[in-house]
């Protein structure tokens, strides 16, 4: 076939059919138009565009796949505390410095939890993995993981014993109990601390390295046992004696010219000798009544601490015991306290009655109060009126 002219052109295609003019196919040149609308070449798509769309897809897909994962973990975590029935109470004990897998381990270990990694996941996935606080814990079989997170967030209070001191308790008195409620704390080394190397200690009119005895306070004490020592809790007495002492007023003791070493001897006295309240203030009268006038105390109490015991009732020769405390024969007062007297006692004894009293008798009627009077043969009638009422 001859070729036209057109057919030199090296860029026109020719004919394969009959058409119409200008239905053949067509060379692109921008702004001409091939038919209906100006319709333009898609945009050219190299391989860098290719590889950002793979990459994003691929990231995607790592970012679903963790999910998954951490979904499937929390949720196996989850489910292992949605079953179980709550059982019987347990210890667990949690270390300073524990990890969480070491938590969760002893918590399986002891029935606390069934699984401790699972728990471990899900205490985890809550941001509570360097939370839990050391201490002794009593949980329940099972425990619910809600209950079981709060106690371990809040911790434990140490456990406390409580020491109860009576007052007017003497100093060997004290250590028996001591002793008695705390383990670490041995009798023999109260004692020795107290009376015998007392730890440095002020008070007016008191002798260095004098026993304790009367400043003991009598409390109640609340003792970490783990802790506890015989030196530990003696100045816990001194500490509580001071504070408690400075709210005795001390006016009309000095105005008589005794220092508060004496106040403390005459309360311990009156510890020992009062039942009733109301009357220790009155016996503090008698007390002072008769140093004033310079008479034998002749106080019970004094020989019962001489003698080393109590007894309900005293001999004749129980009043003949040799001793410095023996206020039937040594005029004044006693060299040391008698008893740890509490603060009613102390008041009293810095402030007692007015009275003129120098004569008391236990009443012996059951009601622990006293027949008080001022001269000798009233006391003798009191004595008798006693003696009546006890048989």
């Amino acid at each position: 076939m001859d070729r036209g002219p057109d057919d030199a052109k090296g860029g026109a295609f020719r004919a394969t059919g009959a058409r119409p003019p200008g239905q053949g196919w067509q060379r692109y040149e921008p702004g001409r138009g091939t038919g209906s609308g100006d319709a333009r070449p898609g945009p050219v798509r190299d391989g860098r565009s290719r590889r950002r769309r793979r990459g994003r897809f691929l990231g995607y897909l790592l970012v679903a796949v963790l999910a998954l994962i951490i979904g499937a973990g929390v949720g196996y975590a989850r489910a292992y505390f949605s079953d179980g029935e709550v059982g019987g109470s347990v210890t667990v004990v949690v270390k300073e410095g524990s990890s969480l897998r070491t938590i969760s381990e002893e918590l399986e270990k002891q029935g606390v939890v069934k699984h401790a990694r699972a728990f471990e996941i899900r205490a985890d996935a809550d941001g509570y993995a360097t939370r839990f606080l050391p201490g002794s814990y009593t949980f329940r079989v099972n425990e619910p993981y809600d209950t079981l997170v709060a106690a371990l967030l809040k911790g434990v209070k140490p456990r406390t014993v409580k020491v109860s001191i009576p007052e007017g308790s003497t100093l060997r008195q004290a250590a028996g109990i001591v002793s008695g409620e705390l383990a670490r704390v041995s009798r023999q080394d109260y004692v020795r601390i107290a009376r015998d190397d007392p730890p440095p200690f002020t008070l007016e009119g008191y002798r260095k390295g004098t026993t304790l005895e009367g400043m003991l306070f009598p409390a109640t004490y609340d003792v970490l046992p783990k802790e506890a020592s015989a030196e530990s809790f003696i100045d816990s007495q001194l500490e509580t004696f001071a504070a408690y002492f400075a709210k005795v007023d001390m006016t009309k003791a000095r105005a008589a010219n005794l220092t508060e070493y004496d106040v403390v001897i005459i309360a311990s006295m009156i510890d020992r000798e009062a039942q009733v309240a109301a009357e220790r203030p009155v016996v503090a009268a008698v007390i002072w009544n008769r140093l004033r006038k310079d008479m034998l105390l002749q106080i019970d109490g004094t020989i019962q601490y001489a003698l080393g015991k109590t007894k309900p009732l005293l001999t004749y020769d129980d009043l003949e015991i040799e001793s410095p405390y023996n206020t039937y024969k040594h005029a004044g007062l006693p060299p040391t306290p008698i008893s740890n007297p509490g603060l009613a006692a102390l008041k009293a004894a810095a402030n007692p009655t007015d009275d003129t009293y120098l004569y008391y008798v236990a009443r012996n009627d059951g009601t622990g109060r006293h027949y008080f009077s001022t001269s000798y043969d009233q006391f003798l009638a009191d004595k008798a009126k006693a003696a009546a009422n006890g048989e």
